[in-house]
């Protein structure tokens, strides 16, 4: 969009790491450095000591899926909402399989779901794992997950106003008070002098204030600031 920045790369936890996010990003050309959350499902079948999808190979060239008994999986049902495809054997191949018990405990036999978009979906999340994308996801944790948590004590997690306008002037009010409380901490360096405090402060809430009154603008008044008394509405 004009006169905006682009972001070229997004962070987020694992709650965020669903397959919809990550083609969304491929679409926009833009990288995520998002857990998977296919990894901790994968985490939840091992501890069930079931075969997870990941040893199953899959064949390009004749679309199919080979198991770790050497069996072939082919092409079982289509779900066009979930844009995926079903793999699996036929039932009395899986029913008179020695490795069935580690397999499923599924009496049609075992399948594997491929998304109709696997190819870019895997180079989403290998993209997910790597080294630039764990110290991504592991600055956030010490940054965002602290604020976050602080803006909760001005209720950051409750909508008080209906309509996305509203919750962006909730939202911005909220990040300015937490910006406001950083800049006095910086400004309480002993290094700084009182006028340097004054005039650091000054200069950042006048900057606060320009983004502020353009969003409550419909509302019909605006925030001033005044030295000497301290905030008033103009």
């Amino acid at each position: 969009m004009t006169g905006h920045l682009k972001a070229d790369t997004v962070v987020a936890d694992s709650k965020y790491g669903t397959i919809d996010n990550f083609l969304a990003c491929h679409d926009e050309g833009v990288k995520a450095h998002i857990p998977d959350l296919k990894r901790a499902a994968l985490k939840r079948t091992k501890s069930r000591t079931i075969f997870t999808d990941d040893r199953f190979e899959y064949d390009p060239q004749t679309d199919t899926y080979r198991c770790p008994a050497g069996k072939v999986l082919k092409r079982k049902s289509l779900h066009t909402e979930r844009e995926s495809i079903d793999y699996g054997a036929p039932k009395k191949i899986c029913v008179a399989c020695e490795l069935r018990s580690q397999c499923t405990r599924n009496k049609s036999g075992r399948t594997v779901k491929r998304h109709l978009r696997q190819d870019e979906l895997n180079t989403m999340r290998e993209l997910s794992r790597s080294a630039e994308s764990k110290k991504d996801i592991k600055i956030r944790q010490s940054l965002m997950e602290r604020s976050f948590a602080r803006s909760t004590r001005y209720d950051f997690d409750r909508a008080r106003w209906r309509g996305l306008w509203r919750m962006r002037i909730q939202e911005l009010l909220i990040c300015s008070i937490q910006n406001i409380q950083v800049l006095i901490k910086h400004a309480n360096k002993p290094k700084k002098t009182v006028a340097a405090k004054v005039n650091a402060l000054e200069a950042a809430l006048a900057g606060l204030l320009s983004p502020l009154n353009a969003l409550i603008q419909p509302l019909g008044f605006e925030l001033s600031y005044n030295k000497w008394t301290d905030f008033q509405r103009a």
